[in-house]
């Protein structure tokens, strides 16, 4: 049988839980959206290294086409060379981009968790008047 939650008394009692639910809450959030950010750019980056194995080796292959004299290979080979160039390109846009986004993303958790710190406040507030009102009683 699950256990009963604790009931909110007081105006001041539910002042304090939602403070402190409120705060962990956004520490939370901003630390699962940076770190996802996180895991994004290095899906990126192990896209792009990828791109990057296979340019080289079309290169290889146009250069060894274009030494053997095969025009129909190397018209090939520099079809898929460009298909890859374009893939690496753009890879490296969204690279870029969400470098861009992560460095966002972090100034921003950093200023909310910052103004948190009012909030922080209400609740170390709430906490000592309940305290003192324990004592009173």
């Amino acid at each position: 049988m699950p256990a009963k939650k604790k009931s909110v008394t007081t105006p001041l009692h539910l002042l304090q839980q939602l403070s402190h639910s409120l705060i962990e809450h956004l520490d939370k959030a901003c630390s699962q959206a940076i770190k996802d950010a996180e895991s994004a750019l290095a899906k990126l980056q192990k896209q792009r290294g990828k791109a990057q194995d296979k340019l080289t080796k079309a290169r290889a292959k146009l250069d060894e086409a274009g030494s053997m004299g095969k025009t129909k290979a190397q018209t090939k080979a520099r079809s898929r060379l460009g298909e890859l160039e374009e893939s690496l390109a753009l890879l490296q846009s969204r690279q870029s981009e969400t470098l861009t986004y992560l460095a966002d993303l972090k100034r921003d958790a950093e200023q909310s968790l910052k103004l948190a710190q009012g909030i922080r406040k209400v609740a170390d507030d709430a906490d000592k008047a309940l305290r003192a009102q324990q004592q009173a009683t």
